[in-house]
């Protein structure tokens, strides 16, 4: 019987690994989770200093409409009530890696009000969130248990914990994804790949990084040369130290240490 179940979990994630970028992503990462153990709704919203909530996914196995509802309400302003809210600003300040996993205790709600809105009046009864940052942004997922299906047990909370490190790597690969996608369809790559190439070598000069983002926008050696006003082989100098210095030696390689970096842009989903 475990053996199955194992099986069956093992299944879903593998579902959601091919569901990255994907407009179903959120609703099967939600059927991945349920696999190991029940989940009513999830959300996943990102943060980053001086800038407001952005909301990456929704997905409900109940109510979708609701959930939507209720985070339109938290982005747009009741995010403030949140005890958990200062955690997630100090996570987009600081070095850790860390994932926070934190149940909800409903003696740290700040309001009345917004235990009403986010608890009583929509039956949701519990919820276990994960916390953590990469680069400047702050990531926050929210897993939300109602009347219907009750208050976590032990043995949950201690699953919950054992996939988080899951969850996050598939939220991360998700957010940029879908950036790198956004970017293409508005025509804003020659922005991303500059700030790419910025957040991977803020040490290579402004030759190399020039060179850098010309290759991350499919440029060759003679139309970088062109572009930049300089020879083909000033080129193919600036990416030879630009590689040494970024501790890589070939192209690939440069698009794998972007694709690892593009969820610190993430994009704001429609509700």
């Amino acid at each position: 019987m475990a053996e199955r179940d194992n099986a069956r979990s093992l299944d879903a994630f593998a579902d959601t690994v091919g569901a990255i970028g994907t407009l179903g992503f959120d609703e099967i990462l939600l059927k991945a989770v349920n696999s190991v153990v029940t989940v009513d709704h999830l959300t996943v919203l990102t943060y980053r200093a001086n800038e407001k909530l952005q909301t990456l996914s929704i997905a409900s196995r109940i109510d979708l409409a609701q959930a939507r509802s209720l985070t339109r309400d938290y982005v747009a302003h009741l995010h403030v009530f949140d005890p958990n809210f200062p955690d997630i600003t100090k996570l987009s300040r600081s070095r850790s890696r860390r994932i926070i996993v934190r149940r909800h205790d409903r003696s740290r709600l700040r309001t009345k009000a917004y235990q009403q809105r986010f608890y009583s009046t929509v039956g949701i009864v519990d919820k276990v969130s994960y916390l953590w940052r990469l680069g400047d942004v702050a990531f926050y997922v929210n897993l939300y248990r109602t009347l219907r299906t009750g208050h976590y047990a032990e043995n949950e909370l201690r699953k919950l914990s054992e996939i988080a490190r899951m969850v996050a790597s598939l939220v991360r690969m998700h957010g940029g994804r879908k950036r790198l996608e956004t970017a293409l369809a508005t025509g804003n790559f020659g922005e991303l790949s500059t700030r790419l190439v910025e957040l991977l070598g803020p040490h290579l000069t402004a030759r190399e990084q020039a060179v850098l983002s010309c290759i991350l926008m499919g440029m060759h050696t003679e139309g970088i040369a062109l572009s930049l006003h300089v020879k083909p082989s000033s080129v193919i100098t600036f990416r030879k130290r630009a590689y040494a210095k970024l501790g890589i030696a070939s192209q690939p390689e440069l698009f794998a240490r972007c694709l690892r970096v593009l969820p610190q842009f993430p994009i704001e989903a429609q509700l």
